[in-house]
């Protein structure tokens, strides 16, 4: 824990924000700031301008994006869902690789974060506790929307 901290001091004023930022995301709580800084290296930025599409739906699922700014809007036949800042999409396309069965649209400018998969599960061959966290809030996540519906269901 001390050794964390200490090496904490050292990193760049640019990656404490992301290291920082990256902590706020459920996809990656538990994780130490040495795996948070490994993540922060193999993020993609990128900004889309309102209106842009981010993908279609049954385009390949290969990224998990997470929203650093902005506002985007998933559709799904007729449902739809806005996520903003810290929220995330795309997460189902670390367990299966299938077509997305949404379109996302950037609602106004936003700024986001790609993680392409193939980086992800790259890291987690290398260091296992990374993947085993990620897996494990994943499953947490979903576990909890499944008892959502059913609530709703009843």
């Amino acid at each position: 824990m001390i050794k964390e901290i200490f090496s904490f001091f050292f990193i760049d004023s640019v990656l404490k924000k992301e290291i920082s930022f990256l902590k706020t995301i459920p996809l990656f709580h538990g994780l130490s700031n040495r795996s948070l800084a490994k993540i922060a290296l193999v993020v993609f930025k990128r900004t889309y301008l309102a209106a842009e599409k981010i993908h279609e739906n049954n385009s390949e699922e290969n990224v998990v994006y997470i929203v650093k700014s902005g506002r985007v809007k998933l559709s799904c036949g007729v449902t739809s869902k806005v996520v903003e800042l810290g929220g995330f999409f795309g997460e189902r396309a670390l367990l299966e690789n299938n077509k997305r069965t949404c379109s996302a649209e950037a609602v106004k400018d936003s700024e986001l974060y790609l993680i392409y998969c193939a980086k992800l599960e790259d890291m987690f061959e290398s260091n296992s506790k990374i993947g085993l966290i990620i897996m494990k809030n994943l499953a947490s996540m979903f576990a909890s929307r499944l008892k959502c519906s059913e609530v709703e269901g009843a």
